[in-house]
């Protein structure tokens, strides 16, 4: 699976990306998700990830913390320490303004607080029709989404 994550640059207005992947894998969408987080690591951004629970948050904590040194991500759940990319279960009290990566179902409020809005999705049945309402939610505030299909 070809895995290319576009440059993440200050946008002067809102930006959505959704990037659908060629997969069921949830460990797909995962890796995905780490080599973008990598990515906003390296370009010195910072980034909430608004994950479905604070179950999934906590767990994906887990997997990052199993990752090689030299690509260690720095992170914290819910604010437990100052760190450029924290993770969420679904409610953000303080977001950082600057790059949100929803993994949530449904439609993320804030995400006009925000520079960037990026959604991950994969081929799974419900996640394929709930990024479908995100993306019509989107276009309902006047954001034209950009789609990246990766690996089709």
């Amino acid at each position: 699976m070809t895995e290319n994550v576009q440059t993440l640059q200050t946008a002067a207005s809102q930006d959505v990306l959704f990037y659908v992947l060629n997969s069921t894998e949830p460990q797909k969408r995962e890796r995905f998700l780490s080599k973008l987080l990598q990515k906003i690591q390296n370009e010195q951004r910072r980034a909430d990830v608004r994950f479905e629970n604070e179950h999934e948050a906590q767990r994906y904590d887990l997997t990052l913390w199993d990752t090689q040194p030299q690509s260690f991500i720095v992170h914290s759940v819910a604010r437990q320490v100052a760190a450029p990319i924290q993770l969420y279960g679904e409610h953000i009290p303080k977001p950082c303004e600057d790059v949100l990566v929803n993994l949530h179902p449904q439609f993320p409020q804030e995400f006009s607080r925000y520079q960037r809005t990026i959604e991950i999705l994969d081929q799974t049945d419900y996640l394929v029709q709930m990024g479908r309402e995100r993306y019509k939610a989107y276009k309902a505030q006047g954001i034209e989404p950009t789609v990246h299909k990766i690996g089709f």
